[in-house]
């Protein structure tokens, strides 16, 4: 029996050799760097440091325009209020789950006392017979053997000689 073939691809697959522990570097492909030109460098480092001038200067501007310890204030008492609300809706979302549960639970025990009623008040239906919880072992048959003859004349054994003959015994007290 053989294998069907595998079409073959134009590149084929290069598994990795455990034996070698450091990879050979010929085999990898190697990318040149393309080098950014000295013009281009310094003019990205002019931009990056005109960009830093400016926002500092916008800085410093920003608390003659702006009271700064009031903005950092309001924002902290934002920040206490907006926690305090997330806490207070956690606690409410609580507290509604906890109604649910009890009203599952109300639910269900008054689903069982119903059925416990229904159980009791209803008629018995005719059974289909015992099943496996109600079947009773049958008593064991008695073995008819005679009784040795020291024990025939003993009154206390007549409840024996009873159920030997088909009756039920005497009645428990």
């Amino acid at each position: 029996m053989s294998l069907p073939r595998i079409p073959s691809s134009p590149r084929n697959l290069q598994l990795p050799n455990p034996s070698l522990v450091t990879p050979n570097r010929s085999s990898r492909p190697t990318r040149r760097r393309r080098r950014i030109s000295r013009l281009r460098q310094v003019l990205m480092g002019l931009l990056l440091v005109t960009g830093g001038i400016a926002l500092l200067l916008v800085l410093l501007r920003l608390p003659s325009q702006l009271d700064t310890v009031l903005l950092v204030s309001t924002a902290i008492a934002n920040l206490i209020k907006g926690l305090t609300h997330l806490g207070l809706g956690l606690l409410q979302l609580a507290g509604v789950l906890a109604v649910a549960l009890v009203a599952l639970v109300a639910l269900v025990l008054l689903g069982a006392g119903l059925s416990r009623w229904m159980r009791a008040l209803a008629p018995d239906a005719p059974s289909k017979g015992p099943g496996p919880r109600g079947q009773r072992r049958a008593a064991a048959p008695l073995d008819p053997q005679p009784l040795p003859p020291e024990f025939e004349g003993d009154p206390s054994l007549q409840w024996l000689r009873s159920l030997r003959n088909g009756d039920t015994g005497p009645p428990f007290r």
